[in-house]
């Protein structure tokens, strides 16, 4: 009898293991279904916040050149996947490629520039440099700290006496553009040839020290004529204007060029600045709160092309 009831409890002992066992497991996949639907859902509607159709480049009424930009298309079932691997989601773990435009910055080159396509949220930083090198300096130090890279106008007849100072912005990685060999008070009044003959002066220059073409103008004071345009196109070069000017020239102080610049930019907008005492100081701050209002840093070369960057795709 004894041995009787210990079977007997050795029966529903077995019995109750069996059915929390049981139990505990659909709850697990219960619990997994659910977590992973959850996953899948935030997959799709990150897809649907962040998903993009290319923009194509065109001539604006208004701004004239106006780049394109590529739009971006993600993978829904490999970012899925991803997610399921690493358990959580994680936007980083997104799957996306490219999607590019069909036409052709090239057909717009004749055309002035004065900022980036409107949908995007790269900014560029200009440098117009015909006096500055310790203040230049600064800001290259600057821009290294923030992972910044800018496009560099240099005066020719600047470049000339200070061929170092061009070599190390180009070797930090920023783009070296022509800013007229001498940035003269009569610019505007040139001729064609007068035009040209200022500019082809400082692509020698300039090509010479950094030992690659130079494709990018901005005109002195952004004074320009046809003519001026037509001389920079001839030598297969893009005319750069602005659309965020600090007009840091005047001396004014730092409080007042972040101000300025942070008032007037806007997406793909392009900010002018030269090498002065009060934007090394403005400078930082600038930076700092354009990323935080959710701009990124571009160079002119990559704001034309529309190539989103690297980061978005993995």
């Amino acid at each position: 009898m004894k041995q009787i009831l210990i079977c007997a409890n050795l029966l529903i002992f077995l019995f109750i293991g069996i059915f929390s066992y049981t139990t505990t497991t659909k709850q697990d996949q219960t619990v997994a279904t659910i977590s992973s639907n959850n996953l899948r859902t935030k997959v799709e509607t990150y897809i649907l916040e962040n998903e993009a159709k290319p923009h194509e480049p065109r001539l604006d009424p208004v701004w004239y050149f106006v780049p394109g930009l590529y739009g971006i298309a993600f993978d829904l079932e490999m970012s899925y996947q991803n997610m399921l691997i690493n358990g959580q989601f994680d936007p980083a773990l997104m799957v996306s490629q490219q999607v590019p435009y069909t036409g052709s910055s090239e057909t717009f080159r004749q055309h002035r520039l004065y900022r980036g396509n409107e949908n995007s949220p790269y900014i560029g930083l200009l440098i117009n440099v015909a006096w500055g090198g310790e203040a230049l300096t600064q800001m290259l130090d600057i821009l290294d700290t923030h992972h910044v890279k800018a496009a560099i106008f240099f005066e020719g007849k600047y470049a000339d006496a200070n061929p170092n100072l061009v070599l190390d912005a180009f070797e930090r990685g920023h783009l070296i553009g022509n800013h007229s060999y001498s940035h003269p008070a009569d610019w505007q009044t040139l001729t064609y040839d007068g035009f040209s003959a200022e500019i082809s002066q400082t692509n020698q220059i300039l090509s010479k020290i950094i030992d690659q073409e130079i494709t990018f103008f901005a005109p002195p004071g952004g004074a320009f004529t046809e003519a001026t345009i037509s001389a920079a196109y001839n030598q297969g070069m893009y005319t750069i204007l602005w659309s965020a000017d600090t007009i840091d020239w005047r001396g004014e102080p730092s409080t007042i060029l972040i101000e300025r610049v942070l008032n007037r930019i806007s997406p793909g907008g392009l900010i002018l600045t030269h090498p002065k005492p009060e934007t090394v100081i403005a400078l930082p701050t600038i930076i700092k709160q354009l990323r935080q209002t959710g701009y990124e840093f571009a160079r002119i070369d990559e704001i034309i092309s529309g190539e989103r960057q690297s980061h978005l795709e993995n």
